[in-house]
């Protein structure tokens, strides 16, 4: 339960004088029963509170007069780049919260208050937009009346080449069950990896959507042991002549982002999803031989024709 909330509506003195009244009457010998205890947790209760008004009234010149929370981000903007204690801050706010505030203006206004065990750092006395944007389109796709995996969904389209965390997926959604996620990616042909679905480099919980758009629907039901088959042919490399791009591969800047099958001879056409009608190409040579609408008469030539 949070503090009741003090206002300064004393002189120091009087503060000083209040606390020195109840500190006298602790001047005895333990409490012996539950009505001497009730009466000096009272008296400490009395105590607790001048001591936060007589923050209030050493900080009032320097400090918010009004916000706890506004308290908090002006004393850590005094000590920009010092490490502050959290009692420092507990004193300085009035209030028991202060670690809920905190997160707030980490995570809603984007500060860059890094938590150390018991100390904190403000690392710049500039806030990060983009993490504040982040944190508002978040809130407003976790306002959405939207089923749970369309707001992940909406989530990964909202930023997509970015890393998306299983947290921020879980508070958009209100606690959805991550299958929905492989849904996404198997069902429904978004191209949202992993450390185990083709990039490495991530850790575990977090996601990428690479691709705005999902994969073709088609594409979509080819056999697992058929797309592995077919992945372990071919290296996991692009087959086009002079590209042989690997998901390790990966370059910030480059659009080459990961590799899919193609059907040399088109599912549109009747083509099978088989091995044999089946090859490895990176995403920025599969878009370019749907673009030239290569068939399979034409296909091995432009597969193995150098790039200029």
């Amino acid at each position: 339960m949070a503090r009741q909330r003090v206002k300064l509506k004393r002189s120091a003195e009087e503060i000083i004088e209040s606390a020195k009244a109840a500190l006298e009457e602790l001047r005895t010998k333990p409490a012996g029963d539950k009505t001497e205890l009730d009466a000096r947790v009272k008296r400490l209760v009395a105590i607790n509170r001048d001591l936060r008004e007589l923050s209030l009234y050493h900080t009032q010149k320097l400090l918010s007069k009004d916000s706890a929370a506004e308290r908090i981000l002006d004393y850590l903007l005094l000590h920009v780049g010092e490490t502050v204690e959290g009692e420092e801050i507990d004193v300085v706010s009035t209030i028991s919260e202060y670690p809920r505030r905190i997160r707030e203006w980490r995570v809603q206004f984007g500060w860059p208050i890094v938590r150390r065990g018991r100390y904190y750092v403000l690392e710049s006395d500039q806030p990060n937009r983009e993490k504040a944007e982040r944190w508002r389109r978040m809130n407003e796709i976790r306002r959405t009346d939207a089923a749970k995996r369309d707001k992940m969904l909406a989530l990964f389209r909202a930023f997509p080449g970015q890393v998306i965390t299983y947290a921020e997926l879980q508070y958009v959604s209100r606690g959805a069950d991550m299958r929905r996620v492989r849904e996404l990616r198997t069902e429904l042909g978004w191209r949202i990896m992993t450390r185990n679905t083709g990039m490495p480099e991530l850790r575990q919980g977090e996601y990428v959507l690479i691709d705005p758009e999902p994969i073709e629907e088609h594409d979509r039901h080819v056999d697992e042991r058929t797309v592995i088959a077919v992945l372990k042919r071919d290296g996991n490399r692009c087959r086009k002549h002079g590209c042989g791009w690997h998901p390790k591969d990966r370059a910030q800047g480059d659009p080459r982002q990961y590799v899919e099958l193609h059907h040399i001879k088109w599912h549109v056409a009747g083509g099978r999803n088989e091995a044999d009608n089946l090859v490895t190409l990176c995403n920025v040579h599969h878009k370019e031989v749907h673009r030239l609408g290569i068939g399979p008469a034409d296909f091995d030539a432009w597969l193995g024709r150098a790039d200029e």
